[in-house]
């Protein structure tokens, strides 16, 4: 190739960016890297935004001419996962103080380089896990003051659309520090549990999301015992249409899927489940260790329908005798081997037919319309009360 010798020497020096140093030091936010002068490490203080002109780049007429990332882009990017590093490191309660004006300096950098800051974000940049894994790591326990939430809602902000690795490093790190509060939260945001097309039909903003609360429970005997009281909207509507509600939880350590279900094919091995039957299946997800359960879910009569039956009845039977309140529906659900969670799904489930034999404890009745067991609002509540011991013929629970 012959180049024109008039061009004049172009000084390459005279437009390169600024070091991450430099940067870092005019926000005023401590670096994680060294500091080779030995002083004293920066304050922690409200930043001025990150300032990085876009370098033009004057339009190229050659056809080999490749589209890599300019230095300045390099470095805004090198710059950003620094100081998401740094903010991870901070105690939770100093958030508030430098999370929303670095996060916006972030933003406005990335759109004038030409990045995406949900996919810097989004990076397993910090120790092989995201910036959101850590933030969640890193929160105070049993936390639900305003603060402690500031740079995990940050976060996902600026994340979103999440990708399924960001979901899965989220849920790991629920799981980790056991946190079911904070998991339920996130499963009711559609940035992270999105809802399926026909139950986003069928489930408008007017209709609250179900409803899951985990009480883990002491036992003299050391298993691990606890139990799950669960409310379901528009339950018949959803089997019926969607042909699956699914409840997960964390529970001791681990994380736990209750599905109802209608078989869309027969299942020819033991249980045997016919195509079109109603079965309910609990199993464990993603990262969670091995277990024996035995268990057993519980459906009452709603207490406003059986108030409103024994109002009409006077108390007394068509005979005379006295109007009985409904038994609580049950049906035992246990493990004829441990449960284990297969890598990027469920492994092996526990699944009961409500096929409407006794076995199902009346359970098969869920599926009739006017069921006396589910609301007048279609909602279904039951709770699913289970120790963590190989079962034996006995089923005690606590």
């Amino acid at each position: 190739m012959i180049l024109d010798k008039s061009i004049p020497n172009a000084d390459i020096n005279g437009d390169a960016p600024p070091t991450y140093e430099a940067t870092v030091s005019r926000l005023g936010v401590a670096s994680s890297a060294p500091n080779t002068k030995g002083g004293a490490p920066l304050p922690c203080v409200a930043s001025p935004p990150i300032i990085i002109a876009a370098k033009p780049s004057p339009p190229s007429t050659s056809w080999f001419a490749l589209n890599f990332p300019s230095p300045t882009a390099r470095h805004v990017r090198a710059t950003i996962l620094g100081l998401i590093r740094d903010l991870v490191k901070l105690p939770p309660a100093d958030h508030s103080l430098v999370v929303p004006r670095i996060f916006k300096s972030c933003a406005d950098a990335c759109a004038a380089n030409g990045l995406s800051i949900s996919t810097i974000l989004q990076e397993r940049s910090v120790e092989g896990h995201t910036p959101l894994y850590w933030a969640i790591i890193k929160r105070p326990p049993d936390s639900d003051d305003g603060h402690s939430l500031d740079l995990l809602t940050a976060l996902l902000g600026l994340s979103t659309p999440l990708t399924p690795a960001t979901i899965s490093d989220v849920r790991l790190a629920c799981l980790l520090t056991s946190d079911q509060t904070l998991f339920q939260r996130l499963r009711n945001s559609p940035e992270f549990a999105p809802l399926s097309a026909t139950d986003e039909m069928l489930l408008d903003a007017t209709i609250p999301p179900d409803e899951i609360v985990v009480e883990n429970i002491a036992s003299d005997t050391g298993a691990g015992a606890f139990a799950v009281d669960f409310a379901v909207m528009c339950f018949q509507k959803r089997m019926n249409v969607s042909n699956l509600v699914v409840l997960e939880f964390i529970a001791r350590g681990r994380m736990w899927r209750l599905s109802f279900n209608v078989a869309m094919q027969d299942r020819m091995y033991r249980p045997c489940v016919r195509r079109g039957t109603w079965y309910v299946a609990l199993a464990l997800l993603e990262q969670s260790p091995p277990t024996w359960v035995d268990s057993r879910l519980l459906v009452p009569a709603p207490p406003q329908q059986e108030a409103k039956v024994l109002s009409e009845a006077g108390g007394s039977g068509l005979f005379g005798g006295k109007v009985r309140p409904r038994p609580t529906l049950s049906v035992r659900i246990q493990a004829k081997e441990q449960l284990h969670a297969r890598r990027g799904g469920h492994g092996n489930e526990i699944i009961v037919p409500l096929d409407g034999t006794e076995a199902d404890g009346g359970m098969g009745g869920l599926q009739y319309a006017g069921c006396p067991y589910i609301a007048t609002d279609e909602t279904l509540r039951g709770r699913l009360e289970a120790r963590l011991v190989k079962p034996e013929a006995e089923c005690v629970i606590c």
